[in-house]
């Protein structure tokens, strides 16, 4: 009886307690299926923000080409969010460009945001998404009440170049950078042909294969390294030693001065900059700016590198003599002090939080000596002094004409201010923007101090003619003629500065990188060289002079003065200017070569957080 009384007794409970359990199953369902509707949407959300700070970042200082705004950006985030599924208005997209890096102290990537007047610092963008939801849509009344869903991405994108102001491969009279490689070699018969300039032009070495055999992870680690042997490896990588480029790149090792340089003496890496494996690397601006390197060590210890450009042999300078009766023969000698050589620089098209643009680069800062010795033609004097003097002064050749020419140039520089990520499809090809500020050349008679580098001024000065004279009543007395005079030159190029590179492929085909300059030109008829005689006397000071000879030295004045201004403005322009732009400093103007440029992997971080 008493066992019936307690079944009793719990039927009544569970009668109260079912329909509670009931409820909290119901509730715990209803809560699970509000719980995937609020992740689905959260999902959906976080879908929506990639979309739109992937498509914002394209308009980022790294990536958006020339003109960037916010608007711009704000709008392709709100385009790509909406063809994403989302139906809200701009307002609730909150878009933060910035930029997207790592620190040494913090290898993961943080994101620092950059207020809109600082736009030039973007490398990325950062979109994030706040919405208002009920907890629950089932249970009525707002039992539960909302809760705030919040996403964000931040995305970074940007374009990244190897810059080299190294000048071009261009051959003046059997080629510049044979001669110069001579000269820093010690060997003076060496020479390049236009075949082995054209292939070291054109010969690049993977940066992945370059990196394996140098045992270093990085590019960044890279520059530590002596460059004697990154030069080793290349010289293994394209071929070894008995191939052409090769070859040359072997015979550097031995150059002066470069057992103590390091690869960072030749490149620069712009902090942070990541250079991909699949880039290359360019070996002729490498030969170049190591060249030069060696030179800036001959002129610190107090030398000038002799260039022995058969300069004698020259077409130019036989057509000039030849069209120049009172000449007989001409030569330029010519030496070279570097003080400052290029290098090759690598890095994205944005500025640091100083307001300076990442990737700088400048021209070599050099100083070159030519002396023009022209001598004058014995026969053509010869008859212009019998007629004068009917035969009764004899004359003697004495010294060449020596036109000693200072040019110091330099100055030139640029940055990196812009470039256009690709497309996506089949259109690869950017644009990729430059601020350059042009070469600074002065040219001037005098010499260049081998110690300093500091141009020593002087004017021309010959003593050319001996005179004997023959008379009835002095007998045979013997007077001089000299030139004693002063020039002005001023050497420019033609055309302005372009600041553009249209349509560079970011990929290579069949390693076939593009190599793209910006110069205005860099031949002979881009130069304009204006001489002036500013004194001219051939005296040489005495005022006792005959009148016999005062009247020949009257009658020498004009060819002598068409003589030093045509001979020293044909000189300027067709050897001194053109191997100045050849060593990457051409008067007037800027000479920039994009070697390589490529588009780092889109980098999508999810919630990410705002660091300060």
């Amino acid at each position: 009886m008493k066992m019936i009384k307690g079944v009793r007794k719990q039927r009544g409970v569970l009668i109260f307690i079912t329909p509670l359990i009931i409820t909290v199953i119901v509730l715990m369902m209803v809560l699970a299926i509000d719980g995937a509707r609020l992740l689905a949407l959260q999902s959906e959300m976080q879908n929506q923000v990639n979309a739109a700070a992937s498509a914002a970042a394209d308009g980022a200082q790294a990536c958006g080409g020339p003109e960037i705004a916010m608007s711009t950006m704000s709008a392709r985030a709100l385009a790509a969010a909406q063809a994403a599924g989302y139906e809200g208005g701009g307002d609730a997209l909150q878009v933060l460009p910035g930029v997207l890096e790592s620190t040494e102290a913090n290898t993961e990537l943080v994101f620092r945001s950059v207020p809109e007047s600082a736009l030039s610092r973007s490398n990325g963008v950062r979109v994030s998404m706040t919405r208002d939801e009920p907890i629950s849509r089932l249970i009525p009344g707002g039992l539960f009440g909302n809760i705030t869903l919040e996403t964000s991405a931040a995305v970074r994108k940007e374009v990244n170049a190897t810059i080299s102001a190294a000048g071009s491969a261009l051959s003046v009279e059997g080629g510049l950078l044979g001669d110069l490689i001579g000269g820093v070699l010690g060997v003076p018969s060496y020479s390049l042909s236009p075949t082995d300039l054209n292939s070291l032009e054109n010969t690049l070495v993977n940066v992945g294969d370059l990196l394996e055999q140098m045992g270093v992870a990085s590019v960044a680690d890279l520059v530590d390294e002596p460059l004697v042997d990154l030069l080793t490896e290349v010289t293994g990588l394209v071929g070894g030693a008995g191939m052409p480029v090769g070859g040359l790149v072997d015979d550097l090792t031995d150059a002066a001065g470069v057992g103590g340089l390091y690869v960072s003496d030749v490149l620069t890496v712009v902090e942070g900059a990541e250079v991909p494996a699949n880039a290359s690397f360019p070996v002729y601006d490498l030969v170049v700016s190591t060249a030069m390197n060696s030179a800036r060590v001959l002129s610190e210890g107090g030398s000038l590198l002799a260039l022995n450009l058969q300069t004698s042999e020259s077409t130019l300078l036989q057509d000039l003599t030849s069209s120049i009766g009172e000449l007989a023969d001409l030569s330029v000698d010519l030496g070279l002090f570097v003080a400052e050589p290029p290098k090759m620089v690598y890095g994205p098209a944005r500025q640091n939080a100083a307001g300076d643009w990442l990737t700088q680069f400048q021209s070599a800062d050099i100083r070159l000596e030519a002396v023009i010795s022209a001598g004058l033609s014995e026969s053509t004097v010869n008859s212009l002094i019998s007629t004068l003097s009917l035969g009764l002064i004899d004359l003697n050749l004495l010294e060449n004409i020596e036109i000693p020419l200072a040019v110091q140039a330099g100055g030139g520089r640029g940055s990196f201010v812009s470039g256009d990520c690709a497309s996506g499809g089949n259109d690869n090809d950017v644009s990729l923007g430059f601020d350059l500020v042009e070469t600074a050349v002065d040219v001037q008679t005098g010499t260049i101090d081998p110690g300093s580098g500091m141009v020593i001024p002087g004017d021309v000065h010959a003593e050319i003619l001996e005179l004997t004279i023959n008379t009835l009543l002095l007998g045979t007395y013997t007077e001089q003629l000299c030139v004693d005079a002063g020039l002005a030159v001023d050497l420019y190029g033609a055309s302005a500065l372009p600041s553009v590179i249209d349509n560079y492929p970011l990929e290579c085909v069949d390693g076939d990188c593009a190599r793209q300059s910006l110069a205005s030109g860099n031949s002979a008829d881009d130069f304009n060289a204006d001489v002036d005689i500013t004194s001219l006397d051939l005296t040489c000071g005495e005022s006792g002079l005959s009148a016999g000879v005062l009247s020949i030295a009257s009658a020498l004045v004009t060819p002598i003065t068409i003589l030093l201004e045509d001979v020293t403005s044909d000189v300027v322009e067709g050897v001194v200017a053109p191997l100045l732009s050849a060593l990457g400093v051409n008067p007037g103007d800027m000479s920039v070569t994009v070697v390589n440029a490529n588009q780092n992997t889109t980098q999508l971080i999810e919630n990410v957080s705002i660091v300060e």
